[in-house]
């Protein structure tokens, strides 16, 4: 896949969001963001893409969504190619169950 595609509106906090991911020079992309940023919503999302459910607008459920994840072509995404990495929940503890991503050490300058 070259291009991730997204074209979002009216669920899950999101009012409108419209923005191309390009892959041609890498082969994935991290979401670094402050709260309240909706990486959270964005990431309900992509999971009721990967669970074949309706995206809806918990407060306003009358409103009219769209949720539109494709590739370049188009194509939507298979749900199997979709993986979304929960974050820690303090609640649950450490366990098969939780997720924490590993931090690379710093780069040595060089000389």
């Amino acid at each position: 896949m070259d291009e991730l595609k997204l074209d979002l509106e009216h669920f899950y906090g999101i009012r409108r969001l419209e923005h191309t991911f390009n892959f041609t020079d890498c082969q994935a992309a991290a979401l670094y963001a402050p709260n309240g940023a909706m990486k959270s919503s964005r990431a309900k999302t992509f999971q009721d893409s990967a669970d074949g459910k309706k995206s809806l607008d918990r407060m306003f459920p009358d409103r009219t969504t769209k949720r539109l994840v494709v590739d370049e072509n188009d194509k939507e995404l298979d749900p199997q190619s979709i993986l979304v990495v929960r974050p820690y929940d303090e609640e649950f503890g450490p366990g098969a169950n939780t997720s924490t991503l590993p931090t690379c050490p710093p780069r040595n300058p060089s000389p």
